[in-house]
């Protein structure tokens, strides 16, 4: 059986105490997803492009 490659986010990527973790195929998909989870967890919405690039930059690669 082959594996399949996801992407994966943690809130715990941030320091946080949340376990909330999110996998996609891709990292659109993951961010569109923060977006809403961080917005109605957290009350921290946003829509910039440089929380965006330090979203990114901690989306990794998971097999399943």
């Amino acid at each position: 059986m082959e594996d399949k490659e996801l992407k994966e986010l943690s809130c715990k990527d941030f320091r946080t105490d949340c376990d909330f973790t999110v996998q996609a195929k891709t990292d659109e998909e993951i961010l569109l997803k923060c977006r809403d989870h961080a917005c109605d967890a957290h009350g921290k919405c946003w829509n910039s492009p440089e929380t965006d690039a330090r979203i990114r930059r901690r989306i990794r690669a998971v097999k399943v």
